[in-house]
């Protein structure tokens, strides 16, 4: 039987189905054998018991795959995969070039400003649920980075030195060298099996924004 996703409730870990048939059927997300659906989401299920079971995602609508890239880019809930991340990394080398080309291009410096601004917000979106695959908070992330940046400061700004320019350049190298670490720590870092306090395995809930 085939049917539409009508809705999800994520607290309750189920959802509901309109069969081809017009009839109503009440699932289980664990139900889900290939992802999990979202709501327009085209599926293929059994009935057991007036439920359905062993569902199968034919197609996402369009909305469905914006409510994700939106959760993916935005959100600071929830859990990516390794293979996701590692995509995301891929794609962020070869696009962050851009805002300097398009600011370059353009002369207006606000441009180049928000740009690395939204650029900055997403990456350390992305990188939290990274964290929270292995069942870490982000607050070691967030210690880390803010302590890497003041001791950036300390060395631009403080030490009035004649090698001034050499410190900081140590300085920014090893605020670089820091990102890069925790850049492939988050590459190769296995994720927890099964749902942990951050939601389910990625590779159930890959597909879903949490709210």
């Amino acid at each position: 039987m085939q049917g539409i996703v009508l809705e999800i409730d994520l607290k309750s870990d189920s959802g509901l189905i309109r069969g081809d048939d017009g009839k109503r059927y009440e699932f289980k997300m664990q139900s889900c054998r290939n992802g999990l659906a979202l709501e327009g989401s085209r599926v293929d299920f059994e009935i057991k018991e007036k439920s359905a079971s062993e569902i199968y995602i034919l197609s996402l609508s369009l909305k469905a795959k914006l409510d994700w890239l939106f959760w993916f880019l935005f959100s600071f809930r929830g859990r990516i995969s390794r293979d996701q991340f590692i995509v995301f990394l891929t794609g962020a080398v070869l696009l962050l070039p851009l805002p300097v080309v398009c600011a370059a291009w353009s002369g207006i410096g606000a441009f180049f400003t928000v740009g690395w601004l939204i650029a900055f917000y997403v990456f350390f979106a992305v990188i939290v649920k990274r964290f929270h695959d292995s069942n870490s908070s982000a607050f070691f992330l967030i210690f880390t980075l803010l302590f890497s940046a003041f001791v950036t400061l300390i060395v631009t700004r403080v030490l009035n030195l004649a090698f001034i320019g050499t410190a900081a350049t140590y300085g920014l190298i090893a605020f670089l060298a820091l990102a890069v670490i925790f850049c492939l720590y988050l590459c190769f870092a296995k994720g927890s099996i099964g749902k942990n306090r951050y939601g389910e395995e990625p590779y159930f809930s890959r597909t879903v924004r949490l709210k």
